[in-house]
């Protein structure tokens, strides 16, 4: 049992205004996040070893206490680094879609907007953290996380980059597109009921989603009776979205790109990919990503879900916190 410090608490803070680059302003616009570790000070009561978490595609500020399904591996860093993992703008619990009650007349949002959300909530809650010792993205938190190194290189010492890519291509961007697709044909989105035709047609679009998520061995190494099971209880995961948050998220993610911009990056980047992957493929993902950054670092992880994983997660957050304390 660690002790209560070190748990991951729940917190939420309201941004009095938050303007999108599209000028849509929202007011008291809700921040869902956890803090976890220790924070250390410098003699002017700043604090100097933050860390910023962004959490992938369906996770959300507590996702930092299980990267792939891990057992607080985190907590290796608790000593030594303060950790803020932030629900992102647009999920459930922060201001979003859904939360906010706008719903279709929600505004578009960028990656600026996702950066600023976060930026804007430090400055608020934060005023002693001046520069972050690094910022860990994984999955959708690496576009996010990215995105900090190139609109504000220097507000942070490092990025660490975990399963991620710097643009939405292939699949990443046939998923989106076809999810939106099949919203756009149906009229209950539109109503102010909630139905159980929606909830049906998140597990649908849920059920596509499934045809990439996993390492490219997996379903072959599994029974159709297995796999029936699995893609119930995989369909399940999509249910905490709300369909308007869906189609504003699949509009973001068509429109993600930010490789005319990584010319810009300034801090240490570390880059891990993981092998054999559908989603984030290293070759179309990480490697070019590597090639582009000037002294990047690149690590890459097999990791299967029909094998033990345990050994590859610990070396790989034992990599990460090398990383970072190199910095």
């Amino acid at each position: 049992m660690f002790e209560e410090k070190y748990f991951l608490k729940n917190n939420q803070h309201f941004l009095k205004e938050f303007q999108f680059k599209n000028g849509f302003v929202i007011e008291n616009a809700k921040v869902d996040y956890g803090v976890v570790g220790t924070p250390k000070y410098d003699d002017n009561g700043n604090i100097i070893n933050a860390i910023l978490f962004c959490h992938n595609f369906n996770g959300n500020y507590s996702t930092i206490t299980n990267i792939d399904h891990t057992t607080e591996e985190i907590f290796i860093f608790k000593d030594e680094y303060f950790f803020i993992s932030v629900t992102s703008l647009g999920m459930p619990h922060s201001c979003s879609p859904s939360t906010s009650g706008l719903n279709r007349d929600f505004p578009y949002y960028g990656i600026e907007d996702l950066v600023n959300f976060q930026r804007q909530f430090l400055k608020e809650k934060f005023p002693n953290i001046k520069k972050l010792k690094t910022i860990i993205g994984y999955s959708l938190g690496g576009f996010i996380a990215l995105g900090w190194s190139i609109f504000y290189p220097d507000e942070m010492d490092s990025i660490i980059q975990l399963d991620s890519s710097f643009k939405s291509q292939g699949y990443k961007y046939v998923y989106a597109n076809l999810a939106n697709r099949i919203i756009d044909q149906s009229s209950e989105y539109l109503d102010d009921m909630y139905n159980e035709s929606i909830s049906k047609m998140l597990i649908f679009i849920s059920q596509i989603r499934y045809l990439m998520s996993f390492p490219r061995d997996y379903l072959n190494t599994i029974s159709n009776e297995e796999i029936d099971l699995s893609i119930d209880n995989f369909a399940e995961d999509i249910l905490f979205l709300d369909i308007y948050d869906m189609i504003h998220f699949n509009d973001f993610l068509m429109s993600f790109n930010l490789e005319s911009e990584l010319d810009k990056i300034k801090c240490k980047l570390l880059i891990i990919s993981f092998n054999r992957t559908n989603y984030f493929v290293p070759e179309f993902d990480a490697i070019p990503l590597h090639d582009v950054v000037e002294d990047s670092e690149y690590l890459s992880f097999d990791l299967s879900i029909a094998s033990d994983n345990a050994e590859n997660i610990h070396n790989m957050v034992l990599e990460i916190k090398k990383f970072v304390d190199s910095v």
